[in-house]
């Protein structure tokens, strides 16, 4: 007999064909309505959909219902989290998942127990390594439904991550609104339904019950379910259960334990097919300033905020940044959810994020400089330094920034802790700026007496000169700068002021800001996930500039401009690559790309021409500016593409660093079409039969042809990543970097292989039903003008090759060093032991983060293997402290094999792409 279990819920976008404010008022009449069934036990269960985040949208609007909902929570009758967001996963980043699960799983256990189930009822696809994820917070089973291929055949499986990690996966192969719209009216059409269901789903069933989902997208619980599952169990042969999601996985006992396959399905790595349910891989690409904002506030809240805070709780800092963290996190993490990340809503609510993304970036702003203040203001005093923050393992990396330099026109080189002299590139980016003012004496000397640093008007005052024009009048000039690299004697300026100038005089101020630039140079031995300190000093002589020359070139590459782009000489492997731009139209809608049939690719320029505008001996630079003729539009029908054209305009320079085995690319795009797709193409001699992407905490390779044939959606080949896809052989290995651009596609060709990595997707719509290459509507039929993307675009991204497999060269810490870029500070003061927050002996192990933990004075660090064998690595932390591994949750591990070693350091054996946490505690003293 069938069993049939119903889950009584609702699956709620916080905004998407409406913005949120228009959702939270439906949300809140539905919750208004469903708190007091589920009270009277009309409603005997209800599950909140797996996000927390909806309970303070309610309860912002009504908070005297905090007391009644924390009651029906406590009880088991209203299940909430574990997720504070319902995320897309491969368009955010792991930390931001993890910091998810923690945010939301807290705010859970405010009302009482949060769902003890990984929740994932609608994401476009899954990332490799969320099994690891939810394992490591303790789940053992997950609930889904995209995503999932051919090789599932049942309603269970063992869902494997790279590292070895499973949990036992419930597939709602027919979605989470399997039992939405029941016919309640009658006992009979209830249990005609009922029987539909049982029929559908029953191949799909090896033992146990069938999973009803009674709920759909906003929608409110029908408090007739009840009554009728009781009059059915009278009069029909199946079996009917109502009950929690967690009853549900109780009930069937028959899944493997963890670990254990038994007779199930084993699954190892992401779910990104289609075959069953849209899998929608064109949001990969929609709207792609979102993810470069992200991508940006990301880098700064795990790579600078969350670390430096960290530090300055390790060093003993009695400042605690641990609010503001979470509240810039909460921000950033409310534009995660999956129709606002992947960028298919309506415009509103894509114009809503913007303000997010700015107060995000505010706060990690502000954390971040008062974090390294607090750090650099220990020490002995040296005088003017440069603090270089490393946010990764890379002992190389490029660093840049702005600093202030007194006379910009100078020549400038950086003076390590090794002595070494490094050449600088320096360009103004701020003019030195003047200004004056008069105050009376009596007003100006109080101020001045109740310095307790030299800063006066917002900056710091670097020299100054006090002249006496006559008996009344004085003038005070000032040299200022933004920077607090005073070395004044306070006391003496103070000490001039106040026995000079007679309190009935007036005082004119005329101050000069010091002008700021920005500044380049390349870095070897950093200091890992710690700072180090530079001088910047007049150069004696650089060397003098190259003869004119059409082409730019380090010790690595040679780049010069050809007929489409770029042409660059691989010097150290003897090989050639190229880069291009390539324009399609779309005829799709923002969730899938549909190709213009007939429709030429775009790929020479109607007009091109190349400057080389720099070559000095740090930096040197081409630029390439070209104009392609892009149709302006799709033609009425939406069949083809428009015969009017619009002029579209690329600047791209290319840039190289001698001693930097990269070249970084900025281009900046002006676009006036419709309905097309503009890609980058990178051209490689590799004959690749798979690409090679990151992810979050490691690399998937991925087959060139498919493994499956299409289903609800042909199989496209464009792809995520995090931050490179790559193409490889034995003897050479190319990959092309993004900063926050996450679409890719390898290409094989003739002469080898093509990446191509997708810069603007512009389509006009939210969702259409006549697509080719998707069957049937993803969402509501709205015109979206916004998402066509017009105007101008700026994007980053970069080249770098290896000889030999991408696992034998240190291509991730490349990487790492070109996604994660070290960060300048000033400072006064200076370390004899560099601070650091953890080291690593093994280039192939990756930091990911740190952040204060819960405890004072302890911080959590956290980092990954990218490789796919067993590796060892020691790690090493600052003095006097200790170190413990700790899963995600924050418990701690017992781990075999583990030494500890003097010093504090420990000697540790990584799994596969494992997830490693440390908790960092300063020894009692």
């Amino acid at each position: 007999m069938d069993q049939l279990y119903f889950v009584v819920h609702t699956h709620w976008d916080r905004e998407w064909y409406q913005p949120f404010q228009q959702m939270r008022a439906r949300l809140v009449a539905m919750a208004d309505r469903m708190i007091p069934r589920v009270e009277s036990g009309e409603i005997p269960f209800f599950h909140f959909d797996g996000q927390t985040i909806v309970l303070d949208d309610y309860l912002e609007v009504r908070p005297a219902m905090a007391r009644r909902l924390r009651t029906l929570i406590r009880a088991g009758k209203i299940q909430i989290g574990p997720w504070y967001v319902l995320a897309d996963s491969f368009l955010v980043s792991g930390e931001s998942l993890i910091r998810n699960l923690e945010i939301g799983i807290e705010s859970a256990r405010r009302f009482g127990r949060p769902l003890d189930v990984g929740y994932l009822p609608d994401q476009f696809g899954h990332i490799a390594q969320l099994p690891q994820i939810l394992a490591g917070f303790g789940f053992r089973t997950a609930v889904l439904w995209r995503g999932v291929g051919a090789d599932v055949t049942r309603n269970r499986f063992v869902w494997e991550a790279p590292d070895g990690s499973t949990v036992n996966t419930v597939y709602l192969q027919f979605g989470y609104s399997n039992g939405a719209n029941l016919p309640l009216e009658s006992v009979d059409s209830f249990v005609a339904r009922a029987k539909e269901i049982a029929d559908r789903e029953r191949s799909f069933v090896d033992g146990g019950p069938i999973l009803v989902m009674t709920g759909t997208d906003h929608t409110e619980p029908d408090p007739r379910l009840a009554a009728r599952i009781r009059q059915a169990r009278e009069v029909s042969e199946l079996g009917f259960e109502l009950g929690p999601l967690e009853g549900f996985i109780n009930r069937t006992d028959a899944m493997p334990s963890n670990g254990d396959s038994g007779r199930f399905a084993r699954h190892h790595g992401e779910l990104r097919s289609p075959l069953r349910t849209h899998l929608l891989p064109g949001v990969t690409s929609a709207r792609t300033w979102i993810k470069q904002r992200d991508f940006a506030n990301c880098y700064f809240l795990e790579r600078l905020a969350d670390p430096l805070a960290a530090l300055a709780s390790a060093l003993g800092e009695n400042s605690n940044h641990r609010e503001f963290l979470d509240l810039a996190w909460r921000t950033e993490l409310q534009n995660h959810p999956h129709d606002s990340i992947c960028g298919c809503s309506v415009d509103q609510v894509h114009a809503d994020m913007r303000y997010r993304f700015d107060q995000a970036a505010l706060i990690a702003e502000n954390i971040a400089r008062a974090a390294a203040a607090e750090i650099l203001n220990r020490g002995d005093t040296i005088g003017a330094t440069v603090a270089v923050f490393n946010p990764s393992f890379a002992a190389k990396a490029l660093i840049s920034g702005e600093i202030e330099l007194g006379d910009p026109s100078a020549d400038y080189v950086v003076r390590g802790a090794d002595a070494k002299l490094i050449p600088l590139a320096a360009t103004v980016s701020r003019v030195a700026r003047a200004f004056e003012t008069e105050l009376r004496a009596a007003d100006f000397k109080p101020l001045v007496a109740a310095l307790s640093h030299p800063t006066l008007m917002g900056r710091t005052v670097n020299r100054y000169e006090l002249k006496q024009i006559d008996a009344e009048r004085f003038e005070l000039l000032l040299t200022m700068s933004r920077a607090a690299t005073s070395e004044i004697d306070l006391e003496e300026f103070r000490r001039t002021i106040r026995v000079t100038i007679p309190d009935h005089a007036t005082v004119r101020i005329r101050a000069t800001n010091i002008a700021r630039c920005a500044v380049a140079f390349v870095a070897e031995n950093l200091t890992q996930a710690g700072f180090s300190f530079y001088r910047i000093e007049r150069a004696a002589s650089l060397p003098e500039p190259a003869a004119p020359c059409d082409c730019i070139e380090n010790e690595f590459y040679r780049v010069r401009a050809s007929a489409l782009g770029i042409e660059i000489e691989d010097l150290r492997a003897d090989r050639r690559i190229g880069l291009h731009f390539e324009d399609d139209g779309d005829r799709g809608d923002e969730y899938n790309y549909d190709p213009v049939p007939d429709a030429a690719t775009i790929t020479a320029p109607s007009r091109i021409a190349a400057l080389v505008v720099e070559d000095g001996p740090v930096r040197k630079r081409i630029t390439v500016s070209a104009e392609y003729a892009v149709p302006v539009a799709l033609a009425p029908g939406r069949a083809a593409r428009s015969e009017a054209i619009e002029p579209l305009s690329i600047e791209l320079a290319a840039t190289l660093y001698q001693g930097l085995d990269r070249i970084d690319f900025e281009a900046t795009v002006n676009n006036r079409s419709r309905d097309h797709r503009l890609r980058v193409a990178l051209t490689t001699p590799v004959a690749a039969r798979e690409a090679v992407s990151d992810t979050s905490f490691g690399f998937v390779r991925r087959p060139l042809e498919p493994a499956e044939g299409a289903g609800t959606e042909d199989i496209y080949p464009t792809a995520p990543h995090r931050t490179f896809t790559a193409v490889e052989t034995a003897d050479y290995s190319a990959a092309l970097l993004s900063r926050g651009l996450y679409e890719a596609e390898v290409r094989t060709e003739s002469s080898g292989s093509t990446i191509l990595l997708t810069l603007i997707r512009a389509v006009g719509w939210l969702s259409r039903s006549d697509l080719a290459t998707r069957r049937g509507g993803a969402g509501p039929e709205l015109e979206t003008p916004g998402a066509q993307e017009l105007g101008e675009h700026r994007f980053e991204f970069a080249i770098a090759t290896a000889s030999g497999t991408l696992l034998e060269s240190d291509i991730f810490q490349r990487v790492a060093a070109y996604a994660a870029p070290p960060r300048i500070f000033a400072a006064q003061r200076s370390f004899s032991t560099p601070p650091a927050l953890i080291a690593c002996d093994n280039r192939r192990v990756v930091f990911s983060s740190a952040r204060p933990a819960p405890r004072s004075e302890a911080y959590r660090a956290r980092v990954f293997s990218t490789s796919p064998q067993v590796e060892r690595a020691r790690f090493t932390f600052p003095e006097a402290t200790r170190a413990r591994v700790i899963d995600l949750a924050g418990n701690a591990v017992k781990r075999s094999g583990m030494r500890r070693r003097r010093g504090g350091a420990i000697d540790l054996e990584l799994r596969p792409f494992e997830i490693v946490t440390f908790e960092v505690k300063r020894r009692s003293r």
